[in-house]
């Protein structure tokens, strides 16, 4: 098992893909010496030998980097990766007793009262405590708890030990095997159970509601767990009458594929039981691991993230379901005020400042409608592990060049743009084609990657195409590049900031500050209503996020331009009501409909983890000197590839 610095440093590789990493940049990070680093790196390409989605590569000349095979697997990779580090941090809603009930249904022989002694550190009179209220819980499922010679065992049908792991949430525990290693939920067995699921349902034209398939995946999840460990169900078990009929053909298939892929046995019995439980869904929704509550507000929130963000995560079916998971224990952890302390919020909230603020948005939403309370930021730093490894994926799908500008002028009117359009991007585009906005139709949008229109009208109030000046200006392409084609070089990030949004900070208070800062924007932009929608981003969470720096921002985007206002002052002052300090103020604003600007955010990161950069600034507070800055810590940062 990998060390917290050891995660730490792989963490730093997956943030920067395909990117070579010095081992002085890396020791200058962490805060420890060029052979630590290197020793370290030796075990992370060891742990990585097993996996083949990525390895670890070296050049004397460069450094080393991640090289990414399969993104998809990679993303749940990264994904498991935190779940390992912060499993026993968690601390899912798993009381004592929950924990000596797992541990006796995974167990074929009685174990000793000794042995739960001293697994737990407690007495044997609060072990027979326990074990009462154990006995209480197994009756709920026909199960016995049998004694003898100081010495327990549950006995029962398999198929209801299964219902006890998944109806208890036992399935989200952790505990310790007998090599006392942590055991914890695997999100890549999730995706490899969802993927067998998916093809199966469609060579048999399967119908499932969208909950009941993500309750499917959990039960077979269980199932293949507890076949691994050699609990299988048996023939006595199953006293079934009914037809199974297309229900078994179907578990047949997916229980094969199952067994293949998990090296499992596929017996005749496990089967009838998964076509049994195919054939009962809809008529057992109290027993649905996830929630019809739960499932509905992910669904909802994971919309309301496509609305403020440009970000689709909605159709990550792995994603919605680690989500549901992880909010069924949130909700009782911030009921009874037991919310989890996480010592690599900072490291979290610098290194992937976009999956953070995501992560800060869906807590509000939570904390609205199922919480009551304020999710804590080191909670919020949970919940930001699930949405990076979704955006890691994302942010590495091939990008097409197929343009549709949506317009209602006449086609003599249009030559110029469509001109100008061909010779700015003859390198990305394929075709630019163009369409009156009055027989635009639904079916258009799988025909093409990038969406403009020359007025703000239905389709960019609704989010689908982002606003171009019939007669396009600087501005334009900078927004329609990012849009094509992302931050290429350190050149194109440097056309975020221009020398009239730059400035010392004249005021000592936040709220002035933003409004001065937005007014700048606004009247270089002809913008209307950016100080309200920064100050509503505000009320939900504070925008600091790294030592000395804020990054506030507006909840909805009001134009299709991306730029950056800047303030520093020398003296700093109070952020937020827990007296965080900022010397650098930079009020970001992500140009609507155009979410390939959003990977701004991962370039800002390079700026939170530079060193020193407060200090220098305060020497020359110029234009010049900040950009000359930026640069400098960009360059450092990204180790871009020759």
């Amino acid at each position: 098992m990998l060390s917290q610095r050891q995660i730490e440093i792989l963490l730093e590789f997956c943030n920067h893909t395909e990117e070579y990493l010095t081992g002085t940049y890396l020791a200058d990070k962490f805060g420890v010496s060029l052979r630590t680093v290197q020793g370290d790196i030796k075990v992370i390409r060891e742990e990585l030998s097993g996996e083949t989605c990525a390895k670890i590569v070296s050049r004397s000349s460069k450094g080393s980097m991640i090289e990414v095979s399969d993104y998809e697997e990679f993303s749940t990779f990264v994904n498991s990766l935190y779940q390992e580090y912060m499993t026993v941090s968690l601390n899912y809603s798993v009381n004592r007793v929950n924990k000596m009930m797992l541990l006796l249904l995974n167990r074929h022989r009685a174990v000793s009262l000794m042995e739960l002694e001293e697994e737990f550190f407690i007495s044997r009179s609060t072990v027979l405590n326990d074990l009462k209220k154990v006995e209480e819980l197994l009756g709920k499922f026909d199960l016995e708890l049998m004694r003898g010679n100081n010495k327990v065992m549950i006995d029962g049908f398999e198929m209801n030990k299964r219902s006890c792991l998944a109806e208890q949430d036992l399935y989200l525990a952790y505990t310790q095997d007998e090599k006392k290693e942590v055991l914890f939920f695997d999100e890549r067995q999730i995706v490899k159970i969802q993927n067998v699921l998916t093809e199966v349902f469609v060579k048999h034209q399967y119908h499932i509601m969208d909950m009941d398939f993500n309750n499917t995946i959990l039960f077979l999840n269980i199932m293949i767990c507890r076949m691994n460990d050699g609990f299988y169900i048996q023939s006595n078990e199953i006293d079934a009458m009914e037809q199974l009929g297309a229900e078994y053909e179907v578990a047949k298939d997916v229980v094969g594929e199952l067994s293949k892929k998990f090296f499992v046995k596929a017996t005749e019995d496990e089967i009838r039981y998964f076509s049994l439980y195919l054939k009962g869904q809809g008529d057992n929704r109290d027993s649905d691991m996830i929630s019809p509550q739960m499932h509905e507000f992910v669904e909802n929130a994971l919309e309301a993230i496509k609305d403020n963000f440009n970000v689709d995560f909605t159709d990550r079916m792995n994603l919605r379901i680690t989500l549901a998971l992880h909010c069924m224990s949130l909700l009782v952890r911030a009921k009874y005020d037991m919310q989890t302390k996480n010592n690599m919020l900072e490291y979290i909230r610098e290194s992937f400042p976009l999956g953070y603020d995501i992560a800060t948005y869906f807590a509000h939403l939570f904390s609205i409608g199922l919480g009551g309370k304020r999710v804590s930021k080191d909670e919020i730093a949970l919940l930001t592990v699930h949405f990076y490894s979704a955006l890691l994926e994302m942010n590495h799908r091939e990008n097409k060049k197929k343009i549709l500008v949506i317009s209602s002028l006449k086609n003599s009117m249009t030559v110029l743009l469509r001109q100008t359009l061909l010779r700015w991007f003859s390198e990305y585009v394929a075709t630019v084609n163009f369409i009156n906005s009055r027989v635009m139709v639904p079916e258009m949008l799988d025909s093409y990657d990038v969406f403009l229109t020359t007025e703000k009208g239905e389709f960019f109030e609704k989010g689908i195409a982002m606003y171009v000046n019939a007669f396009p200006t600087q501005n334009d392409y900078i927004n329609i590049k990012l849009n094509l084609d992302g931050f290429r070089k350190i050149e194109d990030v440097m056309n975020v900031f221009r020398p009239e949004l730059f400035g010392v900070m004249k005021a000592g208070r936040k709220q002035d500050v933003l409004k001065e800062m937005c007014g700048n924007a606004s009247e270089l932009y002809d913008l209307e209503g950016l100080y309200q929608q920064v100050l509503q981003r505000e009320n939900i969470g504070s925008s600091y996020f790294s030592k000395d720096i804020a990054v506030p921002h507006p909840m909805n985007a009001v134009s299709s331009d991306t730029f950056i206002v800047v303030r520093f002052s020398g003296k700093p002052i109070i952020w937020d009501e827990e007296n965080n300090k900022v010397n650098l103020v930079m009020l970001m604003h992500i140009g609507r409909n155009n979410p390939q600007a959003f990977q701004m955010w991962n370039y800002l990161s390079k700026l939170f983890a530079s060193k020193g950069l407060i200090e220098q600034m305060s020497e020359d507070m110029t234009y010049e000197y900040f950009i000359a800055l930026v640069k400098a810590a960009l360059e450092k940062g990204l180790n871009e590839k020759e």
